[in-house]
C-alpha cells in the first residue's frame, strides 16, 4: 500500500470535522464528540460529557472546571498548589469525575489537586497546555504523568495516521520532528477552524503528509504483516507488537522528543520557581511486560530519569512489588485493575503509589502528615 492509497481511506468527512469544531454545546453534554473538541494550539481539548464506557457496562460523567481542569470533588473550596498533567491516564477515563487518582489523594491528603489531563495527548502537548495554563492560573507543584505512547505520540503531525479514522482525537496537534541531534518544535498544522476541512482534501493530504515519518513507518508495518485490511491499521507503534519492528525506526526518536520535552519543562519550572514530579504509567501491557520480567523498551528515558534532581515515579515498580504477595496469574493480577484504562481500583492502587512521594515532595507537608 502506497500513502496515496493510504490517505484516501482516512479523509475526513466534512460531518466528522463538523462535529469536532462543534463550538455551541447548547446541550448538558456533547454526545457526537463524546466531550473531545478543537484548540487551535493543543489539537484538542475537553467538554463536559457522558460516555458509555466504565466499569460493568456503566455511564462515566464529566465535568470542567473554568481553568480547564477537570471537576474538583474533594477540598473544592481550596486553591490547589498541584497541577497535573498527561494524556488519559492523567484525565482517568472511563471513570466518573470522583474516582480519578487526583480525587482519591486529594481526599487523603485533605487538599485539592487540579487535574489538567486531556486524552490522546503526547507529552509535548501536555506541557505545551501546562505552559498555557500556569501563564494565567499557576500553582506551586507541577506533576507530569508520562504514559506509554506518549513518547511516540510527540512524533505524531496527524494522529490518524497511527490511530486510524475511528479516533476521536484523530486531528492534527503540535508536534516534534527530530533528525539526527536536531529536535524541532512544530505548531499544529490546522491552527485554524477552516484549516481543519483540509483534512477532507486527499491531494493536500498527500502532499502534506507523503512524506511523514510516522506514515512511512505505519506503511512499513503494514507491508511487514502483508495485506492488512484498513481497520486494522496500528492503534499505536510504541503498543505491544510494534515495539521491536520500529526499534530502529521512531522509538529512538520518540524517547529523544520526551528528552527534549522533559529539559524544557525543567527551565521553566526552574524559571518559575515550581517543584516537578515526573511519573511513568502504562498500559495493561506494559505492566505486562514488567511484571514478566522483559526489558524495558523505554529504559533510556528511565535512565535518564535517574540523572534528575527531581522525584520520579515508575509505576511499574510498584506494580512489581504489589504483585509478588499475588497468589494469581498476572492477567488475574491485571484484571483487577484494568478495563482499558485503570478502573476505579486502578486510579485507587495509582493513588496509593503516589503517595509517600507526595507527602515527601509537597512544601510544607499535606496537614494529615504535619
Amino acid at each position: 500500500m502506497d500513502a496515496r492509497a493510504y490517505l484516501e481511506q482516512h479523509v475526513k468527512t466534512r460531518e466528522e470535522i463538523d462535529a469536532f469544531l462543534k463550538l455551541d454545546y447548547a446541550d448538558a453534554y456533547d454526545a457526537k464528540g463524546l466531550g473531545w473538541t478543537y484548540d487551535g494550539e493543543l489539537g484538542w481539548i475537553l467538554v463536559d460529557s457522558i460516555r458509555p464506557d466504565g466499569i460493568d457496562d456503566s455511564k462515566t460523567f464529566y465535568h470542567y472546571e473554568p481553568t480547564g481542569a477537570r471537576g474538583r470533588i474533594n477540598a473544592a473550596d481550596q486553591t490547589a498548589r498541584v497541577h497535573t498533567y498527561g494524556n488519559s491516564f492523567t484525565h482517568c477515563d472511563q471513570v466518573s469525575d470522583g474516582e480519578t487518582w487526583q480525587e482519591y489523594l486529594a481526599a487523603h491528603l485533605r487538599e485539592p489537586i487540579e487535574n489538567y489531563g486531556v486524552g490522546g495527548y503526547s507529552v509535548y502537548q501536555a506541557y505545551r497546555r501546562m505552559r498555557k495554563i500556569e501563564t494565567t492560573h499557576p500553582a506551586d507543584h507541577i506533576v507530569l504523568n508520562i504514559w506509554d505512547d506518549d513518547n511516540f505520540r510527540n512524533l505524531d503531525a496527524w494522529r490518524t495516521l497511527r490511530f486510524g479514522k475511528g479516533s476521536r482525537c484523530g486531528f492534527t496537534l503540535p508536534h516534534i520532528r527530530v533528525d539526527g541531534d536536531i529536535v524541532t518544535e512544530r505548531e499544529n498544522l490546522c491552527p485554524t477552524p477552516d484549516d481543519v476541512y483540509k483534512l477532507s482534501d486527499l491531494d493536500w493530504l498527500v502532499e502534506t503528509f507523503a512524506a511523514d515519518p510516522v506514515l512511512n513507518a505505519v506503511l512499513e508495518i503494514i507491508a511487514s504483516r502483508g495485506h492488512t485490511p484498513v481497520a486494522e491499521v496500528p492503534l499505536g507503534v510504541g503498543l505491544p507488537g510494534e515495539i521491536d519492528l520500529l526499534q530502529s525506526q521512531l522509538a529512538q526518536r520518540a524517547l529523544r522528543a520526551t528528552r527534549h520535552v522533559l529539559e524544557q519543562t525543567e527551565r521553566f519550572v526552574k524559571e518559575s520557581g515550581k517543584r516537578l514530579l515526573v511519573v511513568l504509567s502504562y498500559s495493561r501491557g506494559g505492566i505486562l511486560r514488567a511484571l514478566q520480567n522483559e526489558p524495558a523498551w523505554d529504559q533510556a528515558l528511565v535512565d535518564f530519569l535517574q540523572t534528575r534532581d527531581y522525584p520520579c515515579i515508575d509505576l511499574r515498580d510498584a506494580h512489581r512489588a504489589e504483585f509478588a504477595g499475588f497468589n494469581g496469574s498476572p492477567d488475574e493480577y491485571l484484571n483487577r485493575y484494568y478495563i482499558g484504562h485503570y478502573a476505579p481500583a486502578g486510579n485507587f492502587f495509582f493513588a496509593q503509589a503516589l503517595k509517600d512521594a507526595f507527602v515527601d515532595w509537597l512544601d510544607p507537608r499535606p496537614l494529615p502528615y504535619q
